[in-house]
């Protein structure tokens, strides 16, 4: 026996309920126009009053709602949008009948009149706003994606013009360092790489501050380099930068590289 997976039927049953959803979008979008046809007729034959007041606004509302589910119809099944042109015909035609001549002896007749006359603008030309609204959105887009990537090729032109590239640590990293505010104070923190050449037994690294921090700030530099016995000490301290000094026990046998990670932070 042959099973067929909850995906599979899905897939099949699919055809059918467009098949019934276009239907039901075609037979709106016929009613509209038959009802605005017969309104029309019997408005001409003097079967009926123009409406005034809340009856009309009523009728543009409704009649306007079925609009919108036929064109809704025509987005979700690709329904030929001939119907959303036979279902707005169907409904001017029965909004006419309905509503002229206008009656506009009263405040409140010219009142429903007018509103009536904007709910029914508002659904006829809804797909056509929204449409050129789309055109407008997509133009916006492709200008932006356009001038940004303007933008990251020139700065890429420029980069390899000096020799800059974007990859992450595209060389021998030296320095590393963040800036940031906590709790009140103006906080630095990042890595120094000093090197102690063959044969030495000192190095030094300058840091600079920019900017400035509004008085001398308090700061620490240690290492966590356990290849050879070092001392690391913030020799000179002031509010534009601070000079790093690393200290050897014995002359490097070869050159030594050792980080060193700084923290300076001064009132904000």
């Amino acid at each position: 026996m042959l099973a067929t997976s909850p995906t599979t039927a899905a897939r099949q049953g699919e055809p059918l309920e467009r098949a019934l959803v276009a239907a039901a979008g075609g037979l709106v979008a016929v009613l509209a126009a038959a009802c605005g046809l017969v309104l029309c007729l019997r408005r001409i034959g003097g079967g009926f009053d123009p409406l005034d007041g809340g009856g009309l606004i009523v009728a543009a509302t409704l009649g306007g709602l079925l609009v919108f589910g036929c064109d809704v119809t025509t987005r979700l099944v690709r329904l030929a949008p001939a119907w959303s042109v036979v279902a707005r015909a169907g409904y001017l035609l029965a909004l006419a009948a309905l509503a002229l001549p206008p009656r506009l002896a009263t405040g409140t007749g010219t009142a429903a009149f007018v509103l009536a006359a904007a709910v029914a603008a508002a659904f006829v030309a809804a797909p056509l706003v929204g449409r050129e609204a789309s055109r407008w959105l997509a133009g916006l887009r492709s200008r932006v994606a356009a001038a940004r990537s303007g933008t990251e090729a020139r700065a890429e032109a420029v980069g390899t013009a000096v020799g800059i590239t974007t990859s992450p640590c595209p060389g021998h990293l030296l320095q590393r360092f963040e800036r940031y505010e906590l709790d009140g104070f103006d906080c630095l923190r990042g890595t120094l790489a000093l090197l102690v050449p063959q044969g030495a037994r000192a190095a030094h690294g300058h840091v600079g501050f920019c900017p400035a921090f509004r008085q001398v700030p308090e700061v620490q530099a240690v290492t966590t380099f356990d290849g050879i016995e070092a001392v690391v000490t913030a020799a000179e301290i002031v509010p534009w930068g601070v000079r790093i000094e690393c200290r050897l026990d014995e002359p490097a046998e070869e050159p030594v590289e050792i980080p060193v990670d700084v923290f300076a932070r001064a009132p904000v």
